[in-house]
């Protein structure tokens, strides 16, 4: 097995406490106390993304005469499942930020 599917395998494994956090909320079923911690759920989500966009994404900075220029580009040589598990923690990730400002907005 080559380095960028480990890196996705592990990615995705990494967001399974989210998944099933979000799924059992959609679905409104009793969640599983011991895998929706806190620091499981979005540390799972910040190593899913960091990991998997170490595969997929490049920044490169250089110096262009007096300025400092900054690239971000998209690498398509990382494996499709690299980019399955980045967008999923993305997906992830905007679902519970949205699950949280909907339950604690209250209108003025």
């Amino acid at each position: 097995m080559n380095r960028p599917l480990k890196v996705a395998v592990a990615g995705l494994v990494l967001l399974f406490p989210a998944l099933i956090l979000v799924s059992t909320g959609v679905l409104g079923i009793e969640r599983p106390d011991a895998l929706v911690h806190p620091v499981l759920v979005m540390g799972g989500l910040f190593l899913a993304f960091m990991l998997n966009a170490w595969s997929v994404l490049r920044v490169r900075f250089g110096q262009d005469g007096d300025n400092l220029v900054g690239t971000i580009s998209v690498r398509v040589r990382g494996s499709a499942m690299n980019v399955m598990a980045l967008v999923g923690s993305c997906l992830l990730f905007a679902t519970i930020a949205a699950y949280l400002f909907v339950e604690n907005f209250q209108p003025r």
